[in-house]
């Protein structure tokens, strides 16, 4: 994960719990991907123990639930969702077999909730695109409040913070988040689906410092490299920028 910001913030006993519960969860998948000597010898866990795990006998401890949820998230959902990915004919990436499916969602929230858990996150922002599916996941394991910023304001409030995103010079587009919805000292995780041109992502940020609120982390499931590259020298150093799938224009 690109700036990965250390913390030694102890997670509260329902956290472990869920962080247990949640590795015992993809521990099939990296069992039909490895077999168990593999998986016994990659994550130094024998084999009794690793099959007393996944018939749900005893749950991990935090520190084997860590290692089981990251070779999952750095191997087996990037592959599962590698395969999912489709490019059109006009080069843009149609991740409709990917948002679509409710459990790989699901699995995705849960490597995104292990990998930002000791970011203290206290809200969850995403634009109002195909990444709401993604999102909401990740809220629910998480358990903050999501916000949604809209294309357009709502009828009776008129308390926004509004953005520009600059598509191209004639193509100009806004982003409006209600301004109760992200308080002065939040920290934020900004989730969407894909990020083609890192826009909409800088923009959101942006509106996320104007509410004197601070950038946690960036979670996507697609992004271009180049698209990285510029939010990783434009936003502050410890915030956490993560995709699963990096991809060329």
């Amino acid at each position: 994960m690109a700036h990965q910001r250390d913390s030694f913030r102890i997670l509260s006993k329902t956290a472990e719990v869920f962080l247990r519960l949640n590795a015992v969860e993809v521990l099939p998948y990296l069992r039909e991907q490895y077999g168990y000597k593999l998986l016994s010898e990659m994550l130094g866990i024998p084999i009794s123990v690793l099959s007393r795990y996944i018939n749900g006998r005893v749950l991990p401890n935090t520190g084997r639930a860590e290692k089981i949820l990251s070779l999952f998230g750095e191997s087996t959902l990037t592959e599962i969702v590698r395969r999912r990915l489709k490019r059109t004919e006009d080069g843009f990436y149609d991740l409709s077999d990917i948002v679509n499916d409710a459990v790989l969602l699901k699995l995705i929230a849960k490597v995104v909730s292990n990998e930002t858990r000791n970011l203290q996150i206290t809200k969850l922002l995403t634009p109002a695109t195909d990444g709401i599916p993604l999102a909401v996941q990740v809220a629910e394991e998480l358990r903050v409040e999501l916000v949604v910023a809209k294309k357009r304001k709502e009828t009776g409030n008129k308390s926004y913070i509004e953005e520009v995103i600059k598509r191209s010079p004639a193509l100009v587009e806004y982003i409006y988040i209600s301004k109760q919805s992200i308080r002065r000292g939040d920290m934020v995780l900004i989730v969407d689906d894909v990020a083609r041109s890192g826009e909409t992502i800088s923009g959101l940020a942006r509106a996320v410092g104007r509410a004197g609120a601070r950038v946690a982390g960036i979670f996507t499931i697609v992004m271009l490299e180049e698209v990285m590259a510029r939010l990783s020298s434009t936003l502050h150093p410890s915030t956490s920028i993560r995709s699963l799938i990096l991809v060329q224009d």
